[in-house]
């Protein structure tokens, strides 16, 4: 596969790109979520308001940014590696969305820092947590369709997709802290798995 190169103009982009997603979360550590205007990130950032806009629609956008492309990785990984034919077979669709969350997750699109603040704001914010649960239920969406590329039932593929995103939902809800996480979603993945027992 052929790369383009890596321009000047590419790499000052995804500075400038970086550092605004670093001064808006420094800014919300300070502040909160609610407290922190746009102006006040783009002054942070040492950036004009037309070049925040320039990449994120709004000051949300910000805290979700990488999203697509971890949804990304995780579809490949689904049609890459679900096992054929996955049809009517619910545990293997959880179990295929399981595996990409995990393999989408050693390449995280938060830094662990990054990751706490946003834990935080969750719970102090009704706007972000309204947001948050946008930015999964698209997620699901993208997930059932890429199981059902990878040949599961439609409604079989949908029900996989939100009971992923059930499982991780009440993994962030029972964490005290964001180091807890991945054992309250393995704890809500044997939870679902004893279904079928």
């Amino acid at each position: 596969m052929h790369h383009p190169p890596d321009t000047l103009h590419a790499r000052k982009r995804r500075k400038a790109r970086a550092t605004i997603v670093s001064s808006a979360f420094q800014l919300f550590s300070e502040h909160g979520f609610d407290n922190v205007t746009v102006t006040a990130i783009a002054e942070r950032a040492e950036v004009g308001r037309t070049t925040f806009f320039r990449y994120f629609g709004d000051k949300q956008q910000v805290l979700f940014a990488d999203d697509g492309a971890e949804v990304d990785r995780m579809c490949a990984h689904v049609r890459e590696k679900a096992p054929r034919p996955l049809g009517g077979n619910l545990s293997a669709c959880v179990e295929v969305l399981r595996d990409a969350q995990e393999t989408a997750s050693a390449q995280p699109s938060l830094t662990p820092a990054h990751s706490a603040i946003l834990a935080r704001l969750l719970c102090e914010s009704n706007e972000l947590r309204s947001r948050y649960l946008l930015t999964r239920q698209q997620r699901s969406v993208n997930l059932a369709s890429a199981l059902t590329e990878a040949g599961a039932e439609e409604s079989v593929a949908v029900l996989a997709a939100y009971l992923t995103m059930a499982c991780e939902l009440s993994a962030m809800r029972l964490s005290r802290t964001p180091e807890a996480y991945p054992e309250r979603l393995d704890e809500a993945h044997r939870i679902l798995e004893g279904l079928n027992g």
